[in-house]
């Protein structure tokens, strides 16, 4: 792993076990065993690694759900979307959960440090792609809309996750998605 890779993977795991504001760019350096000027070799600012931590959390979000997919039947797209539910449902039990990077960012440092909002919506708009795909495929034909609509219930899940993974039930939700795509196709 690069120096740069291995500031990104420390900072990324402090801020998501803390927070964006807790944690300060000392102890990043601190914690990777880099050099503070081959830190600001690579981040000229905390909202330049800030950014960079939330774009690779992005793509490594996309390539755990795009894996998750992959195991799918591929031509059962209403599987595909029961599946990224299911991802979600699995990454609120585990160790490492903290709450989405995304909504952290949301909340703590996007009036300070406009550019983390845009990996936030690039994830949002994959997914809700995503599942406008699966969904078209399924054929609904407001796919658009209603994906985003699929795409706001995760969020809430994860939200709630926060607050109490066991009150998170993959299957009471999936009945609930499963019948709005059922009245739809009505």
């Amino acid at each position: 792993m690069s120096k740069k890779q291995d500031i990104i993977h420390t900072a990324l795991k402090l801020f998501n076990t803390y927070s964006y504001n807790s944690i300060g760019i000392d102890r990043i350096i601190s914690e990777s065993g880099v050099a503070k000027m081959t830190f600001y070799k690579y981040f000229p600012s905390k909202a330049k690694l800030i950014e960079e931590c939330l774009v690779t959390r992005n793509l490594n979000l996309q390539e755990s759900l795009d894996a998750a997919i992959a195991q799918c039947d591929p031509k059962d797209y209403l599987s595909h979307i029961k599946t990224i539910f299911a991802w979600y449902d699995a990454w609120f039990r585990s160790a490492d959960f903290n709450g989405c990077m995304f909504q952290k960012a949301v909340e703590e440092i996007s009036k300070v440090y406009p550019s983390s909002l845009q990996p936030a919506i690039d994830y949002k708009e994959w997914l809700k792609s995503k599942l406008s795909y699966a969904l078209r495929r399924v054929g609904i034909q407001q796919s658009d809309q209603l994906a985003a609509f699929l795409s706001s219930i995760l969020d809430g899940m994860t939200i709630q996750a926060q607050i109490d993974p066991n009150q998170v039930n993959l299957d009471d939700y999936w009945k609930r998605v499963y019948t709005l795509i059922q009245l739809e196709l009505a």
